[in-house]
Order: C-alpha cells, then sequence, then structure tokens
C-alpha cells in the first residue's frame, strides 16, 4: 500500500488538532522509511520477482525490523513516547494518535501483503491477506480510502484564503501522479538506490502535508 496510508493521518488530524499533519504523514510512514534506510544500508533486503504478485514484483522476503507485528508496536510506542515530550500542547493526545499512526502502517500492509509479515524477528509466524493478487481491487481500496480521509479532514478545517482553497488539489495531484509512477515504472535494478530514492520520497511527501499545515486551519 502506498497513498492508502495516509488516510490514517488525515483521520488522526481530525482528532489530534494540535499535531501537525506533516508528523502524522510521517508516523504513517515511520516503519517505510527505516525500511529504504535498512534496505540501503543492508540491514534488511529485498528482491525483484517480476510477476511476484499482481501489483508489484517485490518480493519482501526479509524486513523483521521494521514490518514485524511486534516491531511495529515497538516503533509505535516510541514515536507515541517521543511526541508526548516535545509536544507543547495535548501531549497524551497527540502522543495515542501519533502512536496510532504508526501501527497504522502494519495493519493496512496486513490487508495487501501477501503472507511476509513477522509475528517477531526470527519467527516462522507470518502475516498478510495478499490483497496485492487483485490488482483492481487493491488499487480501488487505496483510492478509496486515500480521497475519503482528505475529504473528511477538509471538512474539519478551512482554507486559509485562496491557497487553502487551491492546495489541496495539487497535493491530490501530486500523490496521485506519484501513485500512477509507482504502479508503472519498471522494478528498480539497483535496490540499493531504491532504498536511498524510498527514504527521499517519503520525507518529499511530508512537505506536501506541511503545505496544508500552511494553507488551512481547524474550525
Amino acid at each position: 500500500m502506498f497513498i492508502g496510508h495516509y488516510a490514517p493521518a488525515f483521520l488522526g488530524k481530525r482528532i489530534a488538532k494540535t499535531v501537525p499533519l506533516w508528523v502524522l504523514f510521517a508516523a504513517v510512514q515511520l516503519v517505510d522509511i527505516a525500511w529504504g534506510a535498512f534496505i540501503a544500508t543492508g540491514i534488511e533486503h529485498v528482491r525483484i520477482i517480476e510477476g511476484f504478485t499482481a501489483s508489484n514484483s517485490l518480493d519482501l522476503y526479509d524486513m523483521p525490523w521494521t514490518h514485524s507485528l511486534v516491531m511495529a508496536l515497538v516503533w509505535s510506542l516510541g514515536a507515541g513516547w517521543l511526541w508526548s515530550l516535545i509536544a507543547r500542547k495535548d501531549k497524551k493526545l497527540g502522543g495515542i494518535v501519533v502512536g496510532a499512526a504508526v501501527f497504522s502502517h502494519w495493519l493496512t500492509d496486513l490487508i495487501v501483503h501477501v503472507p511476509d509479515l513477522l509475528l517477531y524477528p526470527g519467527s516462522d509466524i507470518k502475516f498478510g491477506f495478499g490483497l496485492w493478487n487483485n490488482f483492481p481491487i487493491a488499487m480501488g481500496l487505496e483510492l478509496t480510502i486515500f480521497l475519503g480521509s482528505m475529504a473528511i479532514y477538509l471538512t474539519g478545517t478551512r482554507a486559509k484564503g485562496i491557497a487553502g482553497r487551491i492546495w489541496p488539489l495539487v497535493a491530490t495531484a501530486l500523490m496521485l501522479g506519484l501513485f500512477y509512477l509507482g504502479m508503472t515504472n519498471p522494478p528498480p535494478e539497483d535496490l540499493v538506490l531504491a532504498g536511498s530514492s524510498a527514504v527521499v520520497m517519503y520525507l518529499l511527501i511530508c512537505g506536501i502535508a506541511a503545505g496544508f499545515d500552511l494553507t488551512r486551519e481547524a474550525k
């Protein structure tokens, strides 16, 4: 899942209004940011198998430190605790929402991944409902929850001038463009570079969220 991961960020912003949307965008992709860094440094591994699923060719056979259930909980608790320390307002609520946003990544991955999500590092138990093997439904689900959650976010905010009315259109176009490129580009040849590029892309997408923070405010 790609843009579907950002749905909990939009929904979380409705609950914890003092948490910047860019923080929630970073939270929902935190384990993938770590995954990209771990792929680039050889801590975790991925291989390309043409037609591995109907949606992509990535065999995510080794990602115990970022995508196992236990480690997802560790990342979630750590991120929530950190935000509760540095937040200026609503520390407890913000920490809970940030932690939940981090853990939402594992839950949404559970829906689409084939069984490659471990229970814990070294476990033989694997999870994954495999929706990636049904391309139309998987892509339709992503688009539906992304656009639906953005609509819910927008109804709870108001524009700060014309920029706040234009930015949602720009952001939607950018996100859908990245989604399209991710689905249509050929598999990467250099997996180490692909890991680094993934980290950069996720951080740039946080910039898209910052655009919402600058141009819209809670009602």
